[in-house]
């Protein structure tokens, strides 16, 4: 039986594979699949720090989705960026620092857009009306269509939401237009797996949105 590493171990692992991956991204290089397989494993090792601290954290599986989505986007970018030598040299800290922004960054978006919210309800003065009732409105008609096409984008954020985590974020890397076969290379699935995880997150959607049953 293999004895388990420990998290030194495995951040001291992390930073040769960045190394090997920097070498190659930021002088204009293309990965190669050994490369790939160093991402897949970094990806990996980065996933199972997040779910140790979910509680931590106070993430629910959906907020661990989502922040995981995060983080894997911000690695790419970090890889190719020139600047970002650190994580070959303090790849825990990166983890670390990583997270915290995202979570940050995501509680600030929460925060600004309750605090939008209470300011349309603000009075106009000492005694005026509420903002919301005085901002000039177009036609009924446009009135409608902005608010039908908001439902319409509320109920798919909605939908989306609600899916189960590996069906989220290959459902939402798909409508950003990554192609299966990049998705499949980053989350460390076959090409198949990605397209049967997209085709059955599809059927969730389209039955959530026509009879409001995502299961």
């Amino acid at each position: 039986m293999a004895q388990e590493r420990s998290w030194y171990e495995v951040v001291q692992e992390c930073q040769e594979r960045v190394a090997r991956i920097r070498a190659v991204l930021t002088t204009g290089g293309a990965l190669t699949p050994e490369l790939q397989a160093d991402i897949n494993a970094i990806i990996l090792a980065m996933r199972n720090w997040l779910i140790g601290r979910l509680r931590q954290y106070g993430l629910t599986e959906d907020a661990f989705g989502d922040v995981l989505l995060a983080v894997i986007e911000q690695l790419h970018r970090d890889l190719r960026s020139p600047g970002f030598g650190s994580m070959e040299r303090k790849f825990g800290a990166y983890i670390s620092t990583t997270v915290n922004r995202i979570l940050y960054e995501r509680k600030h978006r929460q925060q600004h857009t309750l605090s939008s919210i209470e300011s349309l309800d603000a009075p106009i003065g000492d005694d005026g009306p509420p903002l919301h009732e005085v901002i000039e409105d177009t036609t009924l008609e446009r009135l409608a269509e902005e608010y039908h096409e908001n439902q319409l984008h509320q109920q798919l954020h909605a939908a989306i939401a609600a899916l189960p985590v590996i069906e989220r974020i290959v459902i939402t890397y798909r409508l950003r237009g990554v192609r299966g076969t990049d998705i499949a290379q980053m989350l460390g699935m076959s090409p198949a797996n990605v397209s049967h995880t997209y085709n059955r997150a599809v059927r969730r959607l389209r039955q959530a949105l026509t009879t409001g049953d995502s299961s």
